[in-house]
């Protein structure tokens, strides 16, 4: 078996970032080489807007609206998003650490070069997604749903997810070792994910569901 390829990361470099204002950001939808501390994005409309080189902390992103938007070369630090609507949004080059997210929404989403490092999120939809050089590293994750999604490149670390749903997708170099798995629907959308044997073994009555085997200890 060839050598599992690992994400291909670059790291946030943010250097000396000017402080941002709230209403500029609304006014604009765009922002570059800013930072947001401590700020309150509640509903605000950033569809199709563009944020480069941002570093926000410990702000607020209530049903803020990220469609279509573009996201790149940022850090994201303890950003509280109880439904985060980003469907058709880019991503590239993005860190985001310590948030928490109920309901993330990224559906047909282009993410290139992304770690998400000690958060919280409850529902990720990636439907349709392309992921390339993503990294989930002490993540709790209740759901997460890559259908149809196309990823490359992917691993977790140390992370629980409970339901994973892959039904159409199509994975290559996705490291699933370092992921806790409590459920798994559409088990052939995993073909092209390592899992480890203490995992295959985990996952043999859900295998032999999928495949239709019955067990039985007696044999006749």
């Amino acid at each position: 078996m060839r050598p599992i390829q690992g994400p291909k990361l670059r790291s946030f470099r943010g250097g000396d970032l000017e402080a941002g204002s709230v209403e500029a950001l609304e006014r604009t939808g765009q922002a570059d080489r800013i930072r947001l501390e401590n700020a309150d994005l509640t509903g605000m409309d950033l569809s199709g807007g563009r944020l480069t080189e941002c570093l926000l902390r410990s702000v607020a992103l209530v049903d803020t609206d990220f469609s279509a938007a573009s996201v790149l070369e940022s850090s994201w630090e303890r950003v509280n998003a109880p439904h985060l609507k980003a469907p058709r949004s880019t991503w590239r080059d993005v860190s985001v650490e310590g948030s928490r997210f109920g309901v993330a929404e990224l559906y047909d989403a282009g993410i290139s070069g992304l770690v998400l490092r000690g958060c919280k999120l409850d529902l990720v939809n990636l439907r349709n997604a392309v992921l390339a050089d993503v990294l989930f590293e002490h993540c709790t994750i209740a759901e997460l749903d890559i259908s149809g999604a196309r990823a490359t490149r992917v691993k977790f670390s140390d992370c629980t997810v409970g339901t994973l749903e892959a039904r159409d997708a199509r994975l290559k170099d996705v490291d699933l070792r370092g992921a806790a798995l409590s459920r798994i629907v559409g088990l052939a959308g995993l073909k092209g994910a390592v899992i480890s044997e203490e995992q295959l073994v985990e996952l043999a009555p859900s295998l032999a569901d999928h495949l239709g085997l019955v067990v039985s200890d007696a044999s006749r």
